[in-house]
């Protein structure tokens, strides 16, 4: 990227100066070498077709503008601008599959055609795992985004169980990407409140005439900003927890809130407090600890932990009914 970088600079200067450019200034302006500035040429002159020409009686480089001015194709990014576009491009292809064939192949074609052929092939070298994802057809999640930038009402079928379905009308507020999974944060006209909805449990969407609600965006931020998770809230309650030193290293360096307060004990021991509106969510997330932390407070928490804790011993209990071996 640096011969790419000092390429962009030569081509500029050579259109910034009215007349020949001296080839000591040219090295003088790039900072580099004979040898460095021939390859810089052939760079230009062979993949860009850029035509500069030596002027022997002005003694220096030019552009040959009989044809025209000479522009060169597409964008020339920095390192720094064709990483971030790489990462978009990987991330766009791993984060919602199958939106390829949804209009976004000729997007995918156009980035590759920024990156230019010595980025295209670094994007093997980059790989998105998810895991855990719920699937959402291709076809049901552009009428979603659609709904929400046009800033329509949304009606769809929205499965809450395998066994309950029903009809919702939604202002779409929010798309949001959480743990692998995309989420629609609509104000919801049945419940005449903000709700959460995953796509992989919507059906049938359908964008309707009517203009969206609009709601304040104070109010979308803070309904996230306070509780744990995904799950909001306003009703808080403050979770206490002690984890065992040998989770420190999956505990230590991880934001479990924003606004939660660390405590590391001599013993090495690990205290977390932090505040929470719905406990499904830490629940989960607490049982892959199970046999290193302890619930503090709130009783209530403990108690739900508790009980999942039991529950899994119960299942895996075979004590009751051991098979005897078979006799040979």
């Amino acid at each position: 990227m640096e011969q790419l970088d000092r390429a962009l600079r030569l081509h500029q200067l050579l259109l910034d100066h009215r007349r020949p450019v001296p080839q000591s200034l040219i090295l003088e302006r790039l900072e580099c070498s004979t040898s460095t500035f021939k390859r810089l040429l052939a760079l230009l002159r062979d993949r860009y077709q850029a035509p500069i020409v030596w002027d022997r009686a002005a003694r220096g480089y030019r552009y040959d503008t009989r044809d025209g001015r000479f522009t060169l194709p597409g964008v020339w990014l920095s390192e720094s601008e064709a990483f971030a576009l790489l990462m978009a491009h990987r991330l766009l292809q791993d984060v919602q599959p199958g939106l390829h064939q949804q209009g976004l192949a000729q997007l995918q074609a156009r980035i590759g055609d920024l990156l230019g052929p010595q980025w295209q092939g670094q994007a093997e070298r980059l790989r998105v795992e998810s895991i855990g994802r719920q699937y959402v057809a291709p076809e049901l999640f552009l009428p979603l985004v659609q709904a929400l930038f046009a800033r329509r009402r949304l009606h769809f079928i929205y499965h809450a169980t395998l066994h309950e379905a029903e009809p919702r009308q939604v202002s779409p507020q929010r798309l949001c990407w959480y743990r692998d999974n995309w989420y629609l944060l609509a104000w919801c006209h049945e419940r005449v409140a903000l709700r959460l909805f995953a796509l992989s449990r919507i059906a049938e969407p359908l964008a309707l005439d009517e203009a969206a609600c609009e709601r304040e965006s104070g109010e979308l931020d803070a309904l996230f900003e306070s509780g744990y998770g995904i799950f909001a809230g306003s009703a808080l309650q403050q979770a206490e927890l002690r984890f065992d030193p040998s989770a420190a290293p999956w505990v230590r360096d991880v934001q479990w809130h924003r606004e939660q307060c660390q405590t590391i004990e001599p013993s090495g021991h690990i205290r977390l407090r932090f505040p929470y509106a719905d406990q499904r969510e830490l629940v989960r997330d607490l049982l892959r600890f199970s046999g290193e932390v302890e619930v503090l407070s709130p009783p209530t928490l403990r108690r739900s932990v508790t009980a999942a804790m039991t529950a899994g011993l119960k299942k895996h209990d075979t004590s009751a009914s051991v098979v005897p071996p078979v006799s040979q």
